[in-house]
């Protein structure tokens, strides 16, 4: 085993590099699905709303939504900035949980329809 010194300030500066990479990579990570898009009925579930409280907020313009044929379709990054553009306490915990859910709640569905066909 060889054992390797180096200066304090060499250590301090290579552990704040380190911990900005993995800041970085989290944060890839937390938006791998924020492009992902869901139908209403899809929305309301995972916001658990009504598909009257998803129309008034689309007509309030507090929630962006794409129009194909009569139906709309809204991404996750969008339902995002919805919550956190109106959230009275915001933390990195929470976001992360509902993150984590959200993940899960799409996986299953995903795979539940998929084993229908």
């Amino acid at each position: 085993m060889n054992i390797i010194t180096i200066e304090e300030e060499a250590w301090k500066k290579l552990s704040s590099r380190i911990s900005a990479i993995s800041e970085y990579i989290k944060k890839m990570e937390d938006t791998s699905y924020d492009d992902f898009w869901l139908n209403n009925h899809e929305v309301c579930q995972y916001l658990h709303i009504s598909e009257k409280t998803l129309w008034r907020m689309r007509n309030n313009d507090d929630l962006a939504y794409s129009k194909i044929y009569g139906q709309y379709f809204y991404t996750i990054g969008a339902i995002k900035d919805m919550l956190n553009a109106n959230a009275v306490q915001t933390s990195d915990e929470y976001v992360k949980e509902l993150m984590e859910k959200g993940k899960s709640y799409i996986e299953k569905g995903r795979r539940l329809k998929s084993d229908k066909n």
